[in-house]
């Protein structure tokens, strides 16, 4: 049989490791977070080669958005250290990631994502996506990442338009930049709504840096 002071040090073992790596564990500061759209970085795009700002947002969307600025070694770390599985990552929180939100990385930086369930302490309710909701602003997300977006605050009715007027159907979402969208941001709608964005392909004139 263990020891009690064997079992403390194999909590404290665990606690260093999950710290080395970015997760924060049961009784550290976790930020208080509401709805995934109220997440720091749920209105900003996607930058490649930064970093982006994932806490907050629920686990899925924190996923996307590192897409988006070109990381796909991504891992996910159940913070309360029960090593429980991310089965359904829309049910999930991010409360912490490594590395820090604005740092410049090669495409290759595994992020890894510290976690909570909704519901657990700490983390917020899981939130209802049926509910009417506000519309973020787009414009300058690439389309996927609008998508993506706009999935994560339950809007699920969305059609794709060329913004030129040329009528040309996008293929690979990722190569497309938003540059208009309609409803406009804001209001409340119901999740319902057809929401239609209208993009140009990354290369060509518009308003996004």
């Amino acid at each position: 049989m263990r020891t009690t002071a064997a079992l403390i040090s194999a909590g404290a073992g665990l606690a260093m490791a999950l710290a080395g790596i970015g997760v924060t564990t049961v009784g550290a500061a976790t930020p208080s977070c509401g709805r995934p759209e109220n997440a720091p970085g749920f209105g900003t795009p996607a930058r490649a080669g930064v970093v982006p700002n994932t806490v907050c947002m629920d686990l899925r969307l924190a996923r996307d958005k590192s897409h988006a600025a070109g990381y796909y070694n991504l891992r996910s770390q159940d913070a309360t250290g029960r090593g429980r599985h991310q089965f359904w990552d829309r049910n999930w929180v991010v409360i912490s990631q490594s590395p820090a939100a604005g740092a410049k990385a090669p495409p290759g930086t595994r992020i890894v994502f510290g976690v909570l369930a909704y519901g657990d302490r700490g983390a917020p309710p899981a939130p209802d996506r049926a509910q009417p909701g506000p519309l973020p602003n787009l414009a300058c997300f690439d389309l996927q990442e609008a998508q993506d977006t706009l999935q994560s605050e339950g809007f699920t009715r969305m059609a794709k338009q060329d913004a030129t007027g040329r009528g040309r159907h996008p293929i690979i979402d990722r190569d497309w930049t938003v540059t208009g969208q309609s409803p406009p941001p804001g209001g409340r709608y119901p999740k319902s709504t057809r929401v239609v964005l209208k993009a140009v392909k990354d290369a060509e004139a518009s308003s996004c840096a």
